[in-house]
């Protein structure tokens, strides 16, 4: 073997195990009692888990802070600020800020990462270009699929039409969308129907951002889950945010749901950056304005979370780190019982694996060898103290190491 990992604990059992790998590729698992391989990692008891996954991020606006302020907080704003510098941003300035923001997030344990490109008459394909450069800059050191973003609506403009379609024969993997920025609910629909036209031409999978506002008569992500079902797209479909169904009152909440089920959508929770900007006009009581994750999971909906922005015009915060996302969505969801936390853990790990179909994925012979030692113990452990990311492996090879150390002076 190339490498064994000893002294580990499993990821959903905390059985001790140790982990055998040869040429990338996970060849045993075992109790104890491996032969010697050419490199050993002895985890101390830390936990062996699959690598993580981001599944929503916006790259090319990562760390713009000085300059970019959003001075009311709203979403609305934010988009404005960032409409006003996109066209004038310089390539080089993209890919040395996005290398920072995956840097980071390699060091968390991400191996898998969907970015969102925003693909509009003030962009055109400029910011692609330079997501298409940080892909190939990052290309042995992390899965990065690239999607094509609508963010300003294409129903009523063919010039939009125009560059999605020119995008996914540039470099992007999906295709993305944002109906609630149409007009209304009719070119809502078109804006979807659109958006399959051109995933079916190409083979690709489809994630939006669905109804990221407070108006609770925005329903899009119903329209998207029937359009998903008439084009025979289920399992490949993704909505991201859903934040005004926690408008909706529960008769419009529970047909939607169960659409969204039958279609098989993957949700994605946005919480960090929807808790901040949504609800920002509420008098108390505020809307909260996230996805309703304890609903969606009881029905069978596949439900991850994403970290969509790192310290700009949208969200002053974030350090790419998936559990810590995961945390928030354990707070804002609720999500406090022991198999509720064991689900949140798994938002960024298993559950976002099958968004993003990735085969094989876990701790067992036959995987590729993309893991995590992570510093935790438990489910429980691993959300409340976010520890080191002792090791991040991919495909057998190191990639990070990270060590904390308190020295106590008393």
């Amino acid at each position: 073997m190339d490498l064994v990992i000893r002294n580990a604990r499993l990821d959903k059992t905390g059985a001790p195990v140790e982990v055998g790998i040869e040429n990338g590729i996970i060849t045993a698992v075992a109790a104890g009692g491996l032969p010697a391989a050419a490199a050993e990692i002895d985890a101390e008891g830390a936990m062996v888990s699959p690598a993580l996954v981001e599944t929503h991020f916006h790259l090319e606006n990562a760390l713009i802070w000085e300059g970019a302020l959003n001075h009311s907080g709203t979403l609305e704003e934010a988009i404005a600020v960032y409409a006003a510098i996109k066209h004038d941003m310089p390539i080089a300035d993209i890919v040395d800020r996005a290398s920072l923001a995956l840097r980071a997030a390699i060091g968390h344990g991400v191996q898998w990462f969907r970015s969102h490109v925003d693909i509009d008459r003030v962009g055109q394909l400029r910011l692609l270009a330079g997501n298409v450069a940080v892909r190939e800059r990052f290309r042995d050191a992390i899965d990065l699929q690239l999607i094509a973003f609508p963010q300003m609506g294409m129903a009523r403009d063919p010039e939009v039409i125009d560059l999605m379609w020119r995008a996914m024969d540039a470099g992007a993997d999906v295709v993305g969308g944002m109906p609630h920025a149409e007009r209304d609910m009719d070119d809502a629909a078109r804006h979807i129907e659109i958006a399959f036209e051109i995933a079916r031409a190409h083979d690709a999978d489809i994630d939006m951002h669905i109804d990221e506002t407070d108006d609770p008569a925005w329903h899009s992500l119903e329209l998207l889950a029937e359009q998903t079902i008439a084009n025979g797209w289920q399992g490949r479909v993704t909505a991201g945010h859903c934040c005004a169904m926690s408008a909706w009152d529960d008769a419009l909440a529970e047909r939607v749901i169960a659409k969204v089920a039958e279609a098989r959508l993957n949700v994605i929770t946005i919480a960090p950056i929807n808790l901040m900007l949504q609800g920002r006009a509420d008098k108390h009581p505020k809307r909260r304005g996230i996805a309703r994750v304890k609903e969606l999971l009881a029905a069978g909906v596949n439900v991850s979370c994403g970290q969509d922005d790192l310290q700009n015009m949208f969200y002053s915060y974030g350090n790419m780190d998936p559990l810590e996302v995961a945390f928030i969505v354990a707070h804002a969801a609720h999500m406090s019982a022991p198999a509720e936390i064991e689900a949140v853990f798994d938002m960024p790990r298993y559950h976002a694996a099958r968004n993003f179909r990735i085969e094989n994925y876990g701790v067992m012979v036959g995987a590729p060898a993309n893991l995590i030692i992570l510093d935790a113990t438990s489910a429980v452990d691993a959300l409340r103290r976010r520890g080191d990311r002792r090791f991040v492996i991919r495909h057998g090879r190191v990639l990070a190491q990270t060590r904390s150390h308190t020295t106590w002076r008393f």
